[in-house]
């Protein structure tokens, strides 16, 4: 079993919505111009088995000496430590794969991040040698370093707030992909930034689904 902490958009959310139409499958039951539907849903499969969200903290182990109380106890702790922000999403690639991603700066999130991943650190289990060695094929200095403590290399300095859209897909694809979702995303609002979530995969290949909510919550200086 394992746990992630996610931001996952309000259901009611414009964000909302442009997911579950993008992954549910029912306002494109046939595909999208230029990708057939079994193309399509293969772009996909990685994408809905994780959700609709963006990553805060990755994907981890509970150590044996932690257990889920644990870990939503330090989850609300940095959910009282921070309050909702806004930012602005573009349709935009990373590393090799379609995405939404803010405009400008995100501070205020970027520092939430990192606040989880030490939050979780604690209570995780290490990550075993067959699985470090897979990933550290291909990083630098520092992301070897970050996956040696933390288990992953994209944390900190590294972190990069995205929602995935699809699986990286050849250059006609993509153009199909962008012609059928720029309009969409470009017309979603600010997204609002108001909650962390904690998702379990409660078996290797399962979907993640989400558990418990944490609304942003600092009070305010009086």
């Amino acid at each position: 079993m394992r746990y992630a902490i996610y931001f996952c958009p309000a259901p009611a959310s414009a964000l909302g919505a442009l997911g579950r139409d993008w992954l549910g499958g029912e306002a494109v039951p046939n595909g999208i111009p230029g990708i057939p539907a079994s193309r399509w849903n293969e772009l996909l499969s990685d994408v809905r088995r994780y959700g609709w969200h963006a990553t805060v903290r990755p994907p981890f182990t509970l150590s044996p000496d932690a257990d889920y109380d644990d870990l939503r106890r330090a989850i609300n702790v940095v959910a009282q430590s921070y309050s909702p922000s806004t930012i602005t999403l573009r349709l935009s690639r990373l590393g090799g794969f379609l995405a939404l991603r803010p405009v400008g700066e995100c501070a205020a999130v970027n520092l939430m991040a990192a606040a989880c991943t030490e939050a979780v650190e604690v209570l995780r289990a290490p990550l075993v040698e067959p699985e470090f060695q897979r990933r550290v094929r291909g990083l630098d200095a520092i992301e070897t370093h970050y996956l040696q403590r933390y288990g992953y290399p994209y944390v900190f300095e590294r972190y990069r707030f995205h929602m995935t859209l699809s699986a990286p897909a050849t250059v006609e694809e993509e153009h199909a992909l962008q012609r059928w979702l720029a309009l969409r995303a470009a017309a979603v609002p600010v997204a609002r930034v108001d909650a962390l979530s904690i998702c379990v995969e409660r078996a290797s290949g399962a979907a993640f689904e989400v558990l418990e909510r944490f609304p942003l919550r600092k009070a305010s200086a009086a």
